[in-house]
C-alpha cells in the first residue's frame, strides 16, 4: 500500500521571512545606495495579487514560469510605485526582484526538519512537497538538499491552483492514484487543515497556535512522528 505524506514547504518545513520585502528592499538599495527608503516600509505596503491571496479562482493561465513572473512584476512595479519611485524605474526594478528571490541559501530549515523526513521516508512513506509558492520551489528545495529525502515537490504556481482549493488536493491525490494512507502536514489552519479535510485527507497543524482545536496538532515536527504511527 503506497503511503504519503503531502508537505507544506514555508513555515513548515523551511523559513523565510518577509521574503518579497526583502528581495524588494535589495533591488532598491542595490540601485540606489543612499536611498532612505527602509525595509519597513516595503513591510507596511501591501502587496495585492498574488495568487494564494485568492485561493478560489484558478490560475491555469500562469501555469507557465514566465507568465507568473510577468503577472508577479506588476504586483512588485505597484509597490515601488506606491513608495514613490517613478514609473519607468518602478518598472526596471520590478524585473530585477525575480533573481532574489530564487536563492535557496535565503531559506532556512528548521531544525527539526531532515530528521522528521529521514524518519517518515525509512518508515515507507514518500514526502512530497506540496505548497503555495512560486514556480521555481522545486529548484529550491534542491538547492537545501533535501531532494534526499523529499521524492517530489508541487508549487501551486506550477499548478494553477491555491491551497485551500480543492483543485490542488485532487491533482496532487490523483498524481498519486488516491492513496490510502494520506496525510497533509502544515502551518496553515484553512490551507492545510481544512483544505486536506474538505477531500477527506487527515491535515496536521505544525508550528502555529492551535486555536480552533484542530484534531491533530504539534507544535513542531518531531510530534508528527507521534501522530502519523
Amino acid at each position: 500500500m503506497k503511503k504519503i505524506l503531502f508537505w507544506d514547504f514555508q513555515g513548515t518545513l523551511a523559513h523565510n521571512d518577509w521574503m518579497f520585502s526583502k528581495a524588494l528592499h535589495t533591488v532598491l538599495i542595490n540601485n540606489e545606495p543612499d536611498s532612505k527608503i527602509g525595509i519597513d516600509k516595503f513591510k507596511a505596503t501591501p502587496m495585492i495579487g498574488f495568487p494564494w491571496q485568492d485561493h478560489k479562482r484558478d490560475y491555469l493561465h500562469l501555469t507557465k514560469s514566465e507568465d507568473w513572473w510577468k503577472h508577479a512584476e506588476e504586483i512588485f512595479t505597484k509597490c515601488y510605485s506606491s513608495l514613490g519611485l517613478q514609473k519607468e524605474v518602478a518598472l526596471q526594478y520590478g524585473k530585477e526582484v525575480r533573481a532574489y528571490l530564487l536563492k535557496g541559501e535565503d531559506f532556512i530549515l528548521y531544525d527539526d526538519t531532515l530528521e522528521t523526513l529521514k524518519y517518515f521516508k525509512d518508515k515507507g512513506y514518500e514526502n512530497i512537497i506540496l505548497s503555495n509558492h512560486i514556480p521555481e520551489l522545486p529548484e529550491i528545495v534542491g538547492q537545501l538538499g533535501l531532494s534526499l529525502y523529499v521524492s517530489d515537490c508541487l508549487s501551486s504556481a506550477n499548478i494553477g491552483y491555491e491551497k485551500p482549493n480543492p483543485k490542488i488536493f485532487h491533482y496532487a491525490l490523483e498524481k498519486y492514484n488516491y492513496p490510502e494512507d494520506v496525510w497533509m502536514i502544515g502551518d496553515s489552519i484553512t490551507a492545510d487543515v481544512m483544505g486536506a479535510k474538505a477531500v477527506g485527507m487527515k491535515g496536521i497543524l505544525v508550528r502555529a497556535d492551535n486555536t480552533d482545536s484542530v484534531e491533530y496538532y504539534s507544535k513542531d515536527l518531531r510530534g508528527v512522528t507521534k501522530i502519523i504511527t
